[in-house]
């Protein structure tokens, strides 16, 4: 007998091959997803609140407080945007139906944003500050069922190893387990 697959529902974008790899690894990669002029206005919008435009009800602006003495204050300064749900430019992309199209075949058609966050991972000052631990999203998010949760996450610049690309370890969401978290020290590399 065929085991069922326990982490997507498809139906849709994901060809059977794409839901075997997301079932096996807890992850797909889509590139060219969204839209070149999309991610420009995402970057310009970001600089626009950086710069001290009107901010909508709820957005939290999370500023590096080591970076300001150097940085001016601006885009350099500030590491996230947090909860953007109240800002039309930003949460189109929460919006857009290639996304959303992935989504839903991933956990169905019941969608909502959770959490929204824009990230800026400025290079690193030699202290080693601006690198992120890897963690399990659900160890911050007590959203339950885990198996119908997912995020959706765009580099609007380019990315690599070098400059911090994202990092996953394929297959860590099988046992349902949450993992130990801290903060690694750096310079046992």
């Amino acid at each position: 007998a065929e085991t069922p697959l326990r982490y997507s529902v498809g139906g849709g974008q994901l060809s059977p091959s794409d839901r075997l790899f997301y079932e096996k690894n807890g992850f797909i990669v889509v590139k060219g997803l969204v839209p070149e002029h999309c991610v420009r206005d995402y970057i310009a919008r970001f600089q626009e609140i950086c710069a001290g435009a009107q901010r909508p009800p709820g957005l939290t602006v999370m500023r590096d407080v080591s970076a300001l003495d150097d940085s001016g204050g601006g885009e350099r300064a500030v590491y996230k945007l947090q909860d953007f749900q109240n800002d039309d430019r930003l949460f189109a992309y929460c919006q857009l139906p290639q996304v959303l199209d992935y989504v839903v075949d991933i956990i169905g058609p019941d969608v909502a944003a959770m959490h929204t966050m824009l990230i800026s991972k400025p290079p690193d000052r030699g202290t080693l500050s601006s690198r992120h631990p890897l963690h399990q999203d659900l160890y911050y998010f007590p959203f339950r069922p885990a198996d119908r949760v997912v995020c959706a996450w765009t580099a609007l610049e380019p990315v690599t190893r070098a400059n911090g690309c994202l990092v996953a370890v394929p297959g860590s969401h099988l046992d349902g387990r949450l993992l130990p978290h801290d903060y690694p020290n750096w310079g046992a590399r």
